[in-house]
């Protein structure tokens, strides 16, 4: 277990990251065949919008 709230928001930001272009990958790949094509604005800024958004809700907001 990570004892750094700011670690394991930053790992779980990568993870995230890596996880959502290789399920991306997968998708357009295999399943509708187009191949997978990267563009910074489409597969950087949401992902890394979603990621940090429940990054904070689950490691940095203070609880109660």
């Amino acid at each position: 277990m990570i004892k750094n709230k700011y670690v394991a928001f930053g790992l779980f930001v990568v993870i995230s990251l890596a996880f959502w272009h290789l399920l991306d990958f997968l998708f357009n790949t295999f399943i509708t065949g187009k191949g997978y094509q990267f563009s910074p604005a489409i597969d950087l800024v949401i992902p890394l919008a979603v990621s940090i958004t429940v990054g904070f809700v689950l490691f940095l907001r203070k609880k109660n």
